[in-house]
């Protein structure tokens, strides 16, 4: 059997991924652009590793663990829970993982009251005891504001934590993403916390490509055309295929929530800590600040340190986002130097509500990607697992 994939991101390369496993070594993966990875790739710029907009991986999502090698990752971990920044002061809110210290810190001076804190807890246990796919798969389709309020998280809690951390991961200011993701991330970050490869967020693209066959993927090339059977490329050769498969957004069919990320190289550090930082001041522009070299080392080869900062949204001047982190660290961060800016316009689809992923058709062509079900690593991979699935029972 002969297969063509357009679109070497994760949910094409997963679909490619499993298709060889399952004995189809006739698989092609056609991508536009230099490098596999999709959304997710790393540059590296002057000594820095340069994820592409700040990205984590969760090592309990399901379909990460049925592919991935972690161990080959070595992923470099970050300290579970959130360090907040409001009006001068800091505030602890540790996991109760990282030690007596840690939870005495966050039940004397952590955000919310002791009543939140108890329901954080029960929100906790609650998922520990749920299923992925009962929580995504739930008719319960309020947003994530709605579903905390409901909950009965205080204002305060929902402003000091909830709003600044969700806002990082949704990629929007209101939590009006479906509670769903809410529900299904934060069980994720409860059971394995977040982490980043050694070698950056690219090394997953790299590692699924490794496995697929670099010669089974041809790169900087463009795909005008396709059906059923077909692909032709900007250059006018055809070719046939017993499946084709569309891993991207062809038809621009949903809206994206947009993203600034920065990454300043400074001296040194304003502290030390593998806590991602959140900004909760009420006019706020940077939504977090992430220490990388402090979280992963190998993310700078040189003698200073790489900082990164994201800001949703785009069109940010660097002297509003400079006023902004002077109101978290003060002055040293005039001496910070720009590394990289950048601006992602379409960096996580706005699904409300979210979809479950089945296998889809148009025309006889497969499509695939987290557009189609959840803006995550986990859904491209989902949706790019299904989708060969599918094709692996055709022949059948």
């Amino acid at each position: 059997m002969k297969v063509a994939i357009i679109g070497g991101g994760l949910a094409g390369l997963t679909c490619a991924w499993y298709l060889k496993k399952n004995g189809i070594a006739d698989v092609t993966v056609f991508e536009s652009s230099d490098s596999v990875g999709g959304k997710v790739k790393t540059d590296l710029i002057s000594g820095y590793r340069c994820d592409r907009g700040f990205q984590v991986l969760l090592p309990a999502y399901p379909e990460t663990r049925k592919v991935l090698n972690y161990e080959a990752l070595d992923l470099q971990r970050f300290d579970k829970g959130s360090l907040i920044f409001r009006n001068g002061k800091k505030i602890p809110f540790y996991d109760p993982e990282n030690g007596v210290s840690a939870l005495i810190q966050t039940v004397l001076k952590g955000p919310g009251s002791l009543r939140d804190k108890v329901l954080l807890l029960k929100l906790k246990l609650q998922l520990s005891r749920t299923s992925v796919d009962t929580i995504l798969n739930s008719a319960d389709t309020r947003t994530a504001l709605a579903f905390l309020k409901d909950f009965g998280f205080s204002s305060s809690m929902i402003a000091d934590f909830w709003k600044p951390f969700y806002q990082g991961v949704f990629l929007e200011n209101d939590l009006q993403t479906d509670n769903r993701m809410l529900r299904f991330t934060f069980k994720m970050f409860a059971e394995s916390g977040a982490a980043v490869p050694k070698n950056g967020m690219g090394a997953i693209p790299e590692q699924l490509a490794e496995f697929i066959g670099k010669e089974n993927i041809r790169l900087e090339t463009a795909v005008t055309a396709f059906d059923a059977h077909s692909v032709t490329t900007a250059v006018g050769e055809t070719s046939t295929f017993d499946a084709v498969v569309c891993a991207f957004n062809y038809e621009k069919s949903v809206l994206y929530h947009s993203v600034s990320n920065y990454y300043f190289e400074a001296e040194q550090l304003p502290l030390e800590s593998k806590h991602v930082l959140l900004n909760a001041n009420a006019k706020r522009i940077v939504n977090n600040v992430v220490l990388m070299s402090c979280v992963a080392p190998n993310y700078s080869s040189t003698n200073k340190q790489l900082i990164s900062v994201s800001a949703n949204g785009t069109g940010w001047t660097n002297e509003q986002i400079t006023n902004d982190l002077q109101l978290l660290f003060g002055a040293q961060v005039r001496d910070w130097k720009l590394v990289k800016y950048y601006e992602i316009y379409e960096a996580l689809p706005n699904l409300n509500p979210i979809r479950s992923f089945s296998s889809q058709q148009k025309a006889g062509v497969y499509y695939c990607g987290d557009y189609l079900t959840q803006g995550s690593i986990n859904g491209a991979m989902q949706s790019g697992r299904i989708t060969a699935e599918a094709i692996l029972n055709s022949r059948k």
